[in-house]
């Protein structure tokens, strides 16, 4: 799993999103840039992009996004988006730090134990607010939670 992340600033009252991308086959990293690339420029709230393989991914997980999205063919590549939500980012890094008291006293919680905490929340399908197959429905959906937002 790899992702990127938007450079600029937050904004207070700014409403980003995470676009996590689901391939059933191994993502070519050109492809990966292309899409990442298409998606913040179509809009400005996309704060980071997740890029991971179905296969690795937590089947319940799998199992809710079909459920809610029955629409969408799992056998493409699918594009979800979720809010990111700060305060659940936080709340899902202070568990991991309470589950491993020591190695947060000792300050060795490793960075990909942080990333994967921060994932867990962008990658929730519970909470997903769109998903398809469709790069450009994806844009199109980013480009109308934008114009809501700048108003």
């Amino acid at each position: 799993m790899f992702g990127r992340k938007k450079s600029k600033a937050v904004g207070p009252d700014k409403t980003y999103f995470n676009v996590g991308i689901i391939s059933v086959n191994e993502l070519d990293d050109d492809q990966y840039e292309v899409w990442t690339d298409d998606l913040m420029d179509a809009a400005d709230n996309v704060g980071s992009t997740t890029s991971l393989l179905q296969a690795d991914w937590d089947n319940e997980q799998l199992k809710i996004l079909i459920k809610r999205f029955p629409e969408v063919e799992m056998n493409e590549t699918v594009f979800m988006i979720n809010e990111i939500i700060q305060e659940d980012i936080k709340k899902e890094i202070k568990l991991l730090e309470q589950n491993h008291k020591w190695k947060k006293f000792f300050n060795t919680i490793p960075l990909t134990d942080y990333i994967d905490a921060e994932d867990r929340v962008v990658m929730d399908a519970s909470k997903t607010l769109f998903c398809t197959n469709d790069v450009q429905e994806a844009m199109n959906f980013l480009e109308k939670q934008a114009a809501k937002t700048d108003i």
